[in-house]
C-alpha cells in the first residue's frame, strides 16, 4: 500500500487522539472539580474539540482532492464523523454540568468518567492498528473490548439512575442529573459506534 494511502489511517488515529485528550481532560476536571474554574475548563475543553474539527476538515479536503483511497472514501468519512461524535459527546458532559451550574458532583460521576477514558483508550488502540487490518491479530479483541466497556457504561448509567431516583425527590435535581448521566453514557455509546463501523469496514475489505 502506498505511503500516501496510509495517511488516511494516520489522520483517523490523530482524530481519536483528540477524543482521548478530551476524555482525559474531562476526567481530570471531574476528579479535581472546582466550580470556580468551570468557565475556564469548559473553554479549554472546547479548544480541543475545535482542533479536532479542524483536523476532520483537513481529512475531508484531502478526500476531495484524491481519487484513490485505501478503503472506500465513504467509509473514511463515516469513521471520521463517528470519531468526531465521540469528541463532541465528551465535551457535552462538561457543557451540561456548566449549563446547569452544578456545584457538587455525585459520587457516580468520576468512576463513570473513568470508564469513558478506558473506552476512548481502546479506540486509540483500534485506530493505531487499523492500517494493518488485513493482517492484524489484535483488532478484533480491541473491538470486543470497546463493546464490553460500553456495557460497563450501561451498568454505570442504570445504577446511577437507580440511586438518583431512590435518593432524590427534587424535580430540578432529577432533571439535571438525568442529563449528566445520559451525557456520560452517550460517550460510551459513541465509542461503540466507531468500533462497529470499523468492524464493518474490515469485513467488507477482507
Amino acid at each position: 500500500m502506498a505511503k500516501n494511502a496510509n495517511n488516511y489511517f494516520q489522520m483517523l488515529d490523530e482524530l481519536v487522539g483528540y477524543s482521548l485528550e478530551a476524555a482525559r481532560s474531562l476526567y481530570k476536571i471531574l476528579v479535581e472539580f472546582d466550580p470556580a474554574t468551570l468557565d475556564e475548563k469548559t473553554r479549554q475543553l472546547h479548544k480541543i474539540e475545535h482542533s479536532a474539527d479542524i483536523q476532520k476538515h483537513v481529512l475531508m479536503e484531502k478526500l476531495l482532492r484524491e481519487f484513490i483511497t485505501p478503503i472506500d472514501s465513504g467509509d473514511i468519512v463515516e469513521i471520521a464523523q463517528e470519531i468526531d461524535d465521540v469528541t463532541d459527546a465528551v465535551e457535552d458532559v462538561l457543557n451540561v454540568i456548566h449549563m446547569y451550574n452544578v456545584t457538587r458532583l455525585r459520587a457516580e460521576v468520576v468512576p463513570f468518567a473513568e470508564t469513558v477514558v478506558k473506552c476512548v483508550e481502546m479506540l486509540k488502540k483500534i485506530t493505531e492498528e487499523f492500517h494493518n487490518f488485513r493482517k492484524s491479530t489484535q483488532l478484533k479483541s480491541y473491538i470486543v473490548e470497546v463493546n464490553r466497556l460500553e456495557e460497563v457504561g450501561d451498568r454505570h448509567y442504570i445504577e446511577a439512575m437507580h440511586r438518583l431516583f431512590r435518593d432524590t425527590s427534587n424535580a430540578a435535581e432529577l432533571l439535571i442529573w438525568k442529563d449528566i448521566f445520559f451525557a456520560l453514557e452517550n460517550c460510551c455509546d459513541e465509542c461503540e459506534h466507531v468500533a462497529d463501523v470499523v468492524e464493518s469496514v474490515i469485513m467488507k475489505n477482507t
